[in-house]
């Protein structure tokens, strides 16, 4: 269902193959009135190259084969068919199209899963079979099904049209959201500071006003609160979508885009709002942990500016907010050749403070970066922090550990070593890259027939051929290393996450292909990829358990898989090899 008039959304690609131009026109207009992408094949030759080359880039993967059966047996045809039967094939979609209806059409349908077959006459009736094949549900729905009660989140909704005002309430109310309805200006700023609103939708056209002054009129309204607002807008208009954004919105929606995708817009934002909320939950305990720890505290920035003062801090120097400090000068504040030198010495000082008087102090300058942030502290009673672990590894942050400590805590193989190294520097180096980095950790087991797993070392010189063709894949040096019997990782470097993707599967797949001329032996695999650039403040200690966590369990779900950890989704290591019986001759040679 599409809301508001909305035409469906074509996120699933179709492949057509009809050797008769006039009825492969007629059922891709039908298809791609139904919602769906169509790409066309007047040959059944053509057809099996598309299929064949559809893995080639992320996120092509045909959804459903119409497949024009032939009037009379051709061998191109039959060769398709053959094509389809096999493992690599026998989970897409296929809707047969035959204009006779005979009997070894509908025997071979019978004969394969997820396979229908419909008459030419009736074209008409696609749509069912479509839906029941296949998968509807969007590309972009997390692999671990863990959804939110959206009841936390609360809506507000503006339109002077009664009927777009009410259709929209129920369609985030099935979603369960609270909605509160407005058709005015003047109602949704009483709403707005009455109730404790997180996202408003605002149409752009309101009979007194615009979507892009009602937003400044929330955003800037003190009673409002932190609201996050978005524009709703029948028109595909760029001045529209500058001024809304101009004025604050953080999204510009159309009122012709399909329910889905509005409904997946304001997920996405009811992600970021709760994220906040968790944001100022965890600057709250901050607050209290540095306030007892170690009492007030300011911190200058590299410029030398005040950025930060906390509660205890504005307390000692008799400020209601840091509005008057943070961002001036520091010498706005400190004497003038301040901050003294860091280190554990106490600095006495007199500070001017912004209402004119002066303050002694006791202070201590702490460096928090080289030739970046310091700390200034207020010297007071010093609380003990003594570990409570009897680790000793435990006592010291994972970002100082030495590669070789690093390699035995983790148990990692001696040769690891110039990975691990690489993977410190880049970690250290991460503001300054001009490129993205994502760790891949992968493991690679053996397939026995009866699908339990062993190790490659079970089988003479494998480990050992894995080990060079995977080192052969990457050449950057300290970029790809083995860590363990069977698991490898690699550094890859990219400039857009699709292309981590890509190469993620590339891999998987080379490697799946490497058993091939050894007897009797099929390899499986499965990674737990992390982008390192979405986790700069983590130690790599966290990185490395993150991880090989996302190995276990991406290893409880299945075989030839990976884990995009920053997503939460699993990327399949596709086409899967084919290894044919014992007795079926291999046609390959």
């Amino acid at each position: 269902m599409c809301a508001l008039g909305a035409t469906p959304d074509m996120t699933h690609r179709l492949l057509l193959v009809e050797p008769s131009a006039t009825m492969r026109y007629v059922l891709e207009k039908h298809a791609q009135s139904l919602g769906f992408a169509v790409h066309t094949a007047e040959s059944y030759e053509s057809a099996l190259d598309l299929l064949s080359k559809q893995f080639q880039h992320y996120g092509a993967d045909f959804s459903g084969l119409l497949f024009g059966w032939p009037s009379a047996p051709t061998e191109p045809a039959a060769t398709l068919a053959a094509t389809l039967e096999q493992a690599e094939y026998r989970d897409l979609p296929v809707v047969v199209m035959s204009t006779d209806m005979r009997a070894e059409t509908r025997a071979w349908a019978a004969g394969r899963d997820n396979t229908a077959v419909l008459s030419w006459r009736e074209y008409q009736g696609l749509e069912p079979l479509l839906q029941r094949l296949i998968d509807v549900t969007p590309d972009d729905t997390d692999t671990f099904p863990a959804k939110f009660d959206n009841s936390d989140i609360r809506l507000l909704i503006v339109d002077d049209s009664a009927t777009i005002r009410y259709s929209l309430r129920d369609l985030f109310q099935l979603q369960g959201y609270q909605v509160s309805l407005a058709a005015t200006q003047d109602e949704a700023l009483d709403l707005a500071t009455k109730n404790r609103l997180d996202i408003a939708i605002l149409d752009f056209y309101l009979t007194e006003t615009t979507g892009d002054l009602l937003c400044r009129a929330l955003m800037s309204n003190h009673q409002v609160g932190d609201i996050v607002c978005t524009v709703l807008t029948g028109t595909y208009s760029d001045h529209i979508i500058k001024r809304s954004l101009r004025a604050g919105a953080v999204e510009c929606m159309f009122k012709n885009e399909s329910s889905e995708l509005l409904l997946s817009r304001i997920d996405a934002i009811s992600r970021f709002v709760r994220q906040r909320r968790v944001l100022e939950t965890e600057h709250r305990m901050l607050e209290d942990i540095i306030q007892s720890v170690a009492g007030a505290v300011l911190i200058i920035d590299s410029d030398h500016r005040i950025s930060y003062a906390n509660a205890a801090a504005l307390e000692q120097l008799q400020l209601e907010t840091g509005d008057s400090i943070v961002g001036q000068p520091s010498e706005t504040l400190l004497e003038l050749d301040a901050p003294g030198e860091p280190g554990p010495t106490v600095h006495t000082a007199t500070w001017r403070l912004p209402t004119g008087g002066a303050l002694d102090v006791d202070y201590e300058h702490t460096l928090i970066t080289p030739k970046g942030p310091s700390l200034i502290r207020f010297v007071q009673k010093k609380i003990s922090m003594s570990p409570t672990s009897s680790d000793n590894r435990a006592q010291v942050p994972g970002e100082l550990l030495s590669a070789e400590a690093l390699m035995q805590h983790f148990e990692l193989a001696d040769t690891s070593e110039p990975f691990i190294t690489k993977l410190q520097d880049y970690i250290r180096d991460l503001d300054t890259l001009d490129v993205r980095i994502s760790l891949l950790v992968m493991d690679v087991f053996v397939r026995q027939p009866d699908d339990t797993l062993r190790t490659i070392d079970d089988h003479e010189g494998l480990a050992d051929t894995v080990q060079e063709q995977l080192h052969a894949i990457y050449k950057r040096p300290g970029h790809v290393a083995a860590l363990g019997r069977h698991r490898f990782g690699f550094l890859l470097r990219h400039h857009q996450d699709s292309q981590a993707y890509l190469l993620v599967r590339k891999i998987m797949q080379l490697c799946l292909e490497m058993a091939h001329g050894v007897d009797n032996v099929t390899l499986a695999c499965t990674g737990s990829l992390l982008c390192l650039n979405e986790h700069t403040r983590q130690p790599i200690t966290a990185l490395l358990q993150h991880s090989f966590k996302g190995l276990d369990l991406v290893g409880a779900r299945g075989l030839n898989q990976a884990l995009l950890l920053d997503l939460r989704r699993m990327l399949s290591a596709y086409p899967v090899p084919i290894t044919p019986p014992d007795d079926t001759p291999n046609t390959d040679q």
